[in-house]
């Protein structure tokens, strides 16, 4: 086979085949059509006659491509598997085949080694192929790689110099199937000499419902595309799927991939990438093939003759995959079936592949097939082969039976129930499974399974013999997978085997037999057992007898026998039998239950108690025993005792040293743990220096483990009762109890009662005979050694109530006992010993509470603990409860009181704590005294430890010892005087002064306060701050004043505010009034003080006057030099007190103060004192002296003075001032000059004034005001100054310019009036009460009122635009208007609508509805205009001019507030937020809310008020810009508007909604404003949005980036109202429409806000709004405000 070499062998090559095709290429036909277009349909016809004649295989193959169900992209991967690779092997790389898949073509390379020419001839053959033998798994009969054409009109093929194509659309003959066309490629499309390209060029024409079929297909076959393909494959490794979109952008990427270590290992990888996320998987397979033969045809194949000749058909190769996990473990799961391409799973754990015939549909093979029989029984000797190959694996060889079927699967039948029936009887034929020594394999059939009783705890067989490991399956063999092989075979251990292991192992010794090992565990002989007594339950009587022969028993003396021999159990009655007796028992080591009851069956006897008992008596006859014999035979006897008089004098016992003990002449005791036994007692203790005292006792080891007590005797009773041993130390009686009284009282002093009382207990007869007597030292509490008769004994009740009383006083002289007394009595036996003693046992309540409370004082003073004041509180209230409780209470009484009068006994806690008699305390004050000690405070809420109230403490210290309830005002007195001594604190002072003030007294008794007033009149003792110094004073020596200060006396006020009634009505102070602070003032004035003391009488008397309803004439205090007069002379300050009669101003504007501050007398106080001061400014008369009052401003324009005003008032002609509003003139002019004149003393001063100002010139029928040209001047004069000067001037006297008294209201009224709407200036007029007058109104009507319009965006842009001229030029000149930068010219065609030479800065801007039918016509003021350049008009006042360009009020500095409103504004703020987050942009001819007026939005309330209708406006405004704010911003919550927030938002309005809590931190907008919300469009999600919409076009937008400037236009109306644009946004609307040929990436876009506020607000968008005015979607009016020009005169 050979590669074309050339560019010319190449294309030589493949116009041979051409030709020898008599193909003629579509192209040729076209230059023939361009000649004769009917010779070239006759060349056609004729061509297609001739491939009719050629033969019916290509017209078939043409006929049935498009019915066949081959499937193309198999076809192509079969065809690639076939090809050859051995560059890309000897290179190292993989061979792969990779699919592009576009929308339009499919682009398939692959790294073979190239075409060649048989390749190339073979591809454009009928039934022939370069493929050897019959391969091929996928394609019908002749389709093979022609199936490409079922979704490809052109296939491109490149392959080393080659590249041609064929081609071959729906009806075509098929001959462009086999013919291919030479293409030529340029170098840049030249490829790799190791890589073959297909391009498939899909079809584009033809039926839709078939090319829509095509694409499903080959979606359906790249998903149906499996890794485990590759299984299969004999050269691919690699498989690249990936996958375009419309626009040639990768959206996802798969790649198939197989790794082969060695020929049966294999791993499949699956790696997908989509959006950037790539996921992995990774399967692995063990990979078996087993070739087959002599296998039928297949009836979807056709043969050539040369495969028929050869029968390749009956030679296949059938692949088996069995898969794992990463260790090596089968992964159990249905695996598929594949012929190739996947068909379906069938019910096995492993994946088939092999040519099966299959059935039309592709879901299962065909069941009556004689090749797919032969397959099957392949199939089956491939499982088994793989199988074996598993047997070599370390784990895989005992788990490969995982894979098996299930023979009960009902799931399976046909073949595939066949298969399952061919693998078990293979099985049965192979040696395949492991025995239990891992050395060979058996068949199933020679092993068998272990049964759970035949098993160890370790699961290995209870007998491991040779034997026994040959025939038992392999113990790595999981249960489970043992339990599969049941299924095909595989048996269980019989009983015969076991009994044959069991007496193998019973004839070996000791060191073999594991039943006789001592190594042996209980568990194992626990199974045997439990196995052997199944057995005999279930063996047959005649088999029972070989058991019984069996030595199976072991014995005491070590050996093994049968039970034939005599054997009893080691336990009679659940007792065990002692040792060194002469009966045979089982082995005592043997306990288990189970094989006791073996032993039982096998017939093992049970001794009776007596035969134990006699011989264990019968022992002591001859032996003497050791300790652990004696300790097992007398527990047996113990036991077993069933008589009271059994006789056990022969019974031998041991002592502590293991000598026999002589009982009748011996003490000997028992080692026990009873606190006065004779070991607790005697046995030495270092640690108390106790030697110890000499007695013998019984052997430890009997008591060590004592046996389970019987009867009523336990077993050290029964070693009394029964042996003779000493219980109970004879203590003081005989002499060895003399010896042990005397031990025991020198060196366990604790036990001595204890030790007596169990003596008296147990012998009351020696007990009295003992030398323990009352005056024996006896150890008490605290380790104190008292005489038995001084001590207490200690019962419940007594020591609660020391416990109680005392604490942790130990001192108190209780018997100190070895346990506690629960009870209030003492026990009987220990009454009836102490009385035996001759000990007293009663005592009394009282006289036991003396003797407590002593022990508690003398604790205390002995510092011997920290006395608690809660163990006074209990042990007084116990005191006086007892007291009460007694039967002479009054007797009681006087005891207590005896008691503690004898000697200080009322504890006084502290840090130095003390005890104190009766009259140096006081129940109750009202804080610490030094003079007294306050017991409430100590005791009034005390709590007993226990937490308590103690309910006493009141009657005890009052009624029952006799201290004061609480203090006199003598006590109070004489804390003062004490206080005064030792300084005490301002706080301290305060509290006694209160405590005063609380005590009952009658004010206006004098006799009753008398004495107060003398005490504090004899000794200065109220304590004040002067100067922030405290100090004593007397009454006459303070005053009582909240505001006022009067010099020479402490006001007492501010210190003690609420004590007023104490020290003005009680002690006398005198209370401070205006007239005191008044003839204080007249007395600073008439003394030689400072400045500084003469300004603090004056705000007293300033403090004081608003106080007093009706004030004393000033005229006196007039007369006084009262006055800081400031005068700067040569810049020296000098201040000197004045009278009323000294000309001098008072400050009330700042900048008037720094301009005549150098010239004229000042009142010496600063602007905000004067602001504090003007009650006191009032009062004296003194208002006129203001400097704004005094001074006046002097305004002048060239050729016209201020002073010259010739008007009519409202008193004289009406007509002529209604003429001269009428015909009011507004001029701007830099030439305005205005001078501040004040005069003082008779000379004048004269300052020019810095502020701006305006100029009002008028005659009998014109008015004329002058303003700034600098807007801010102008918007200062609208804001400030225009209302009052336009009220002076209609209030001045033509004739005399005598102006009448300006009065605030009218100021006011003029401003509402100017600011009012045209609409609402009625109403406003009567609002403000103002009359009306019978003058014809011959105003122009300027507005339709059925005709709303929307003022909002009017009023915040009409100052920005303001376009101002200078009055002063004779002729205008354009130069001389420095346009702003968003005002540029706009280009004459843009300014088409406008033909007069009135330049536009205002634009009525609507819609336009096919329903409109009526004109709309409106005048509004835009524009201030030359006095030169324009004349004519007219001009109604009442249009309101000045309000319209009152920027301020359209965006006030700081907007004004009130509540009501506010929250008003807020609920619709939080309306708009929740609609704007709820709303989406609308779709294009779509207004989201459009509602008429009659719908949901009455419901809305919009009543919030502002101070004018523009703030309203603004707000209105602003709350619009919000929404369209919110809804964009839930625009990018959606879909991502990145880097979108509050800078986008770019309007000067946005503070209005600062009210709102969510925007309260939003700052204003102070930078360059361009629209309402600019957004650059980095990401195109806007402009996305707005194509989805319909708003822009997607040819022409979609990809770009635009910059967008929305402005925003609202109304709380409804979409039809007019809405307002400045000449800024009407030029900015051209310079960025979409029209404009050199239009940039900017997008001019009006939203459209209405129904602002009301339930469903609606949106309507105006993109491009210079192109919807061109197509007259919406309609543009210009308007102008007429205003009448003139000079200067």
């Amino acid at each position: 086979m050979a590669v074309p070499a050339t560019h010319t062998a190449a294309r030589n090559l493949v116009q041979r085949i051409t030709k020898n095709h008599g193909f003629v290429s579509p192209e040729r036909l076209e230059e023939l059509g361009t000649f004769d277009q009917g010779l070239r349909r006759d060349i056609e016809e004729a061509l297609l006659t001739k491939d009719k004649l050629i033969g019916s295989s290509v017209l078939t193959l043409a006929t049935n491509l498009y019915t066949s169900k081959a499937r193309f992209v198999f076809e192509l991967l079969q065809n690639a598997d076939d090809n050859m690779y051995s560059r890309a092997k000897a290179s190292g790389v993989a061979p792969y085949v990779s699919f592009h898949v576009y929308p339009k073509r499919i682009v398939v390379e692959c790294n073979e080694d190239g075409f060649t020419d048989r390749n190339l001839e073979a591809i454009c053959a009928i039934g022939k192929s370069s493929k050897t033998g019959a391969q091929g798994y996928i394609g019908e009969k002749g389709i093979g790689f022609k199936s490409v054409f079922m979704a490809a009109s052109k296939v491109h093929i490149q392959s080393g110099m080659l590249s041609f194509s064929f081609r071959h659309r729906i009806g075509d003959s098929g001959m462009g199937m086999i013919s291919p066309l030479w293409e030529e490629t340029d170098d840049s499309e030249k490829l790799p000499s190791t890589l073959t390209r297909i391009t498939l060029h899909l079809h584009d024409d033809g039926d839709p419902e078939m090319l829509a079929k095509s694409q499903r297909s080959i979606q359906a076959q790249f998903e149906d595309l499996q890794e485990a393909m590759l299984l299969f494959m004999k050269n691919l490794q690699k498989i690249d799927v990936t996958l375009y979109n419309e626009t040639l952008q990768q959206t996802s990427s798969t790649i198939y991939s197989v790794e082969r270590h060695n020929e049966t290992s294999a791993v499949l990888k699956k790696t997908r990438t989509t959006n950037g996320l790539t996921d992995e998987t990774v399967k692995r397979y063990h990979v078996t093939t087993h070739k087959v033969t002599n296998l039928a045809r297949n009836d979807n194949r056709t043969y050539s003759a040369e495969e028929e000749r050869t029968r390749a058909y009956a030679t296949s190769q059938v692949v088996l995959a069995f898969p794992l996990t990463e260790s090596s473990i089968p992964v159990v799961e249905p695996q598929a079936l594949f012929v190739f391409l996947p068909v379906r799973q069938v019910g096995f754990n492993f994946l088939i592949h092999a040519d099966f015939t299959t059935n039309a549909n592709r879901q299962d093979i065909v069941q009556d097939s004689p090749r797919n029989s032969g397959l099957i029984g392949a199939v089956a000797d491939g499982v088994i082969k793989a199988f074996l190959q598993f047997c070599k694996h370390d784990t895989l060889r005992f788990q490969w039976m995982r894979y098996l079927p299930k023979k009960d699967d009902s799931n399976l039948g046909g073949l595939w129930l066949t298969l399952v029936h061919r693998i078990e009887q293979r099985l049965a034929e192979t040696p395949i499974l492991y025995n239990r020594l891992d050395s060979t394999k058996s068949h199933i059939e020679e092993l068998c399974r272990l049964t759970p009783d035949m098993r160890d705890a370790n699961g290995d067989p209870l007998f491991a013999t040779i034997d026994s490991l040959s025939r038992i399956v392999s113990r790595h063999y999981n249960n489970d997978d043992l339990l599969t092989l049941t299924e095909y075979g595989l048996k269980k251990c019989t009983y015969s085997h076991f009994l044959e292991w069991v007496t193998e192992d019973l004839e070996q010794d000791v060191f073999s037999s594991r039943m006789k090992s001592p190594k042996t565990t209980d568990d194992w002989h626990y199974r045997v057992a439990k196995k052997l007594y199944k057995l005999l339950n279930q063996l047959h009587p005649s088999r029972v007898g070989k058991v019984l022969f069996l030595e199976l028993v072991p014995v005491n003396d070590g050996s093994w026998v049968s039970i034939l021999e005599g054997v009893y159990f080691q336990k009679v009655d659940g007792l065990e039998i002692p040792p060194n007796i002469d009966l045979r028992l089982v082995a005592k080591d043997v306990v288990n239950p189970h094989r006791l009851a073996l032993f039982k069956q096998l017939g093992v006897m049970t001794a009776s108690i007596s035969l134990v008992r006699d011989s264990i008596l019968r022992f002591y006859d001859k032996s003497k025993p050791d300790i652990e014999t004696s300790l097992k035979h007398l527990k047996f006897l113990y036991s077993t005792e069933t008589e009271d008089k059994a006789n056990y004098g022969d019974v031998k016992l041991l002592d502590q040293n293991g000598n026999i003990a002589d009982l009748a002449t011996d003490y000997l005791y028992i080692v026990n743990d009873k606190a006065h036994g004779a070991w607790e007692l005697f046995r030495p203790r270092p640690d108390l220096d106790a030697p110890g005292f000499s007695a013998r006792f019984a052997h430890p080891q009997y008591f060590e483990d004592p046996p389970t007590e019987t009867r009523d005797e336990n077993w050290e009773s029964w070693f009394y009762n029964k042996l003779g041993v000493n219980d109970i130390i004879p203590l003081g009686y005989g002499d060895h109890g003399e010896k042990a009284l005397n031990y025991i009282q020198t060196y366990r002093p604790e036990k001595l009662l204890g030790a007596f009382h169990e003596l008296y207990r147990s012998d009351p007869i020696a007990a009295k005979k003992s030398s323990f007597t009352r005056d024996t030292i006896v150890l008490c509490q605290g380790n104190q050694k008292l005489p038995l008769i001084n001590t207490f004994f200690p019962t419940s009740d007594l020591v609660d109530k020391t416990k109680k009383f005392l604490g942790e006083v130990n001192s108190f002289p209780w018997l100190q006992l070895e346990f506690e007394n629960d009870s209030n009595r003492i026990p009987p036996t220990w009454k009836s010993m102490l009385q035996l003693l001759d000990v007293p046992v009663h005592h009394t309540d009282v006289e036991f509470a003396f003797h407590m409370f002593d022990s508690l004082r003398k604790a205390s003073i002995d510092e011997s603990f920290a006395l608690e004041t809660s163990q006074l509180c209990e042990l007084y209230d116990h005191i006086q409860e007892r007291c009460w409780e007694s039967k002479n209470p009054e007797d009681e009484q006087e005891k207590i009181m005896q008691y503690f009068w004898g000697e200080p006994r009322i504890y006084v806690p502290g840090p130095h704590s003390t005890w104190a008699f009766d009259d140096d305390c006081v129940w109750d004050a009202p804080q610490e005294l030094v003079t007294k000690y306050v017991l409430k405070k100590i005791y009034g809420s005390c709590h007993c430890r226990r937490g308590d109230k103690c309910p006493y403490f009141t009657d005890f210290f009052v009624e029952t010892l006799g201290v004061p309830a609480s203090c006199t005002w003598e006590d109070y007195v004489e804390e003062l005087e004490e206080l005064k001594k030792e300084c005490g604190g301002f706080d301290t002072i305060m509290g006694i002064y209160k405590a005063i003030d609380s005590l009952p007294m009658d004010q206006r008794d004098i006799d009753a306060i008398s004495p107060y007033r003398e005490a504090f009149d004899d000794e200065p003792l109220i304590h004040a701050s002067v100067n922030n110094r405290m100090s004593w004073y007397r009454p006459e020596q303070c005053v009582w004043s909240k505001s006022a200060q009067l010099r020479g006396k402490v006001s007492l006020s501010e210190e003690y505010e609420d004590l007023e009634n104490l020290f003005t009505k009680v002690l006398g102070v005198n209370q401070v009034d205006l007239q005191m602070a008044i003839d204080d003032l007249k007395l600073t004035a008439s003394q030689q003080i400072s400045v500084p003391e003469l300004k603090e009488s004056i705000w007293t008397v300033n403090s004081l006057l608003p106080t007093t309803s009706s004030p004393p004439s000033p005229s006196e205090i007039l007369q006084n030099s009262i006055f800081p007069v400031r005068f700067t002379l040569l810049g020296t300050v000098t201040v000197n007190r004045q009278t009323e009669k000294s000309e001098f101003f008072i400050v009330d504007r700042e900048q008037l103060e720094q301009k005549f501050a150098n010239k004229v007398r000042l009142l010496d106080f600063t602007l905000k004192e004067v602001s504090q001061l003007r009650p006191l400014i009032h009062w004296l008369g003194l208002q006129n002296r203001y400097l704004s009052q005094c001074t006046k401003e002097v305004t002048s324009f060239p050729g016209k003075a201020a002073s010259v005003i010739s008007i009519p008032t409202y008193t004289q002609d009406l007509h002529r001032l209604y003429e001269a509003l009428k015909n009011a003139t507004i001029f701007e002019t830099d030439t305005i000059s205005s001078n501040l004149q004040l005069s003082q003393d008779g000379k004048l001063h004269e300052v020019e004034s810095s502020r701006t100002t305006l100029h009002i010139d008028g005659d009998a029928t014109s008015l004329k005001v002058y303003i700034p040209r600098d807007k801010d001047d102008q918007q200062f004069i609208f804001s400030t100054k225009l209302a009052r000067r336009l009220f002076e001037w209609m209030m001045t006297d033509p004739t005399t310019q005598i102006c009448d008294d300006i009065e605030q209201e009218g100021v006011n009224a003029t401003r509402d009036i100017l600011l009012v709407p045209y609409a609402k200036l009625s109403e406003a007029l009567e609002e403000r009460g103002i009359a009306g007058i019978d003058i014809e109104n011959t105003d122009e009507v300027l507005l339709e009122p059925s005709l709303p319009f929307d003022s909002v965006d009017a009023a915040a842009e009409l100052i920005r635009n303001l376009d101002l001229h200078d009055e002063d030029d004779a002729e205008p000149d354009a130069d001389d208007v420095e346009p702003d930068e968003d005002d540029a010219e706009p280009d004459e065609d843009d300014a088409e609508p406008y033909a007069d030479d009135t330049e536009l800065l205002e634009d009525n801007v609507r819609p336009i509805h096919s329903s409109e039918n009526f004109q709309f016509t409106f005048r509004f003021p835009t524009a201030l205009y030359n006095v030169s350049s324009y004349r004519a008009g007219s001009l109604s006042f009442n249009e309101n001019a000045f309000a319209r360009i009152q920027t301020p009020s359209a965006e006030p500095a700081v907007p004004s507030r009130d509540e009501n409103a506010d929250r008003l504004y807020m609920a619709t703020l939080s309306r708009v937020i929740a609609a704007g987050r709820r709303d989406f942009i609308p779709s294009h001819g779509n207004s989201e809310g459009e509602r008429t007026s009659g719908s949901s939005h009455d419901a809305a309330n919009l009543s919030w008020r502002s101070p004018s209708q523009v703030e309203r406006n603004c707000k209105v405004g602003a709350a619009g810009e919000l929404y369209v704010f919110e809804l964009l911003l839930h625009l990018s919550r959606i879909r991502g508007l990145p880097s979108f927030d509050r800078n986008n938002w770019k309007s000067t309005i946005r503070k209005y909604v600062t009210i709102h809590p969510e925007y309260a931190d939003m700052e204003d907008w102070r930078g360059h404003e361009t629209s309402d919300i600019t957004y650059l469009d980095t990401q195109g999600v806007l402009t996305d949005e707005l194509i989805e919409k319909g708003y822009l076009a997607r040819e022409r937008w979609e990809g770009r980036r635009p910059d967008y400037f929305i402005e925003v236009k609202s109304t709380t109306s409804s979409c039809e109202t007019p809405f307002y644009m400045s000449k800024a946004q009407y030029k900015r609307m051209q310079n960025n429409s979409g029209q404009r040929n050199d239009a940039p990436d900017t997008i001019y876009v009006i939203f459209r806000v209405f129904w602002l506020g009301h339930e469903n607000m609606g949106l309507r968008v105006y993109l491009d709004p210079e192109a919807l005015r061109r197509t007259n979607q919406l309609e543009f009016q210009s308007e102008s405000w007429s205003v009448i020009p003139g000079r200067a005169s």
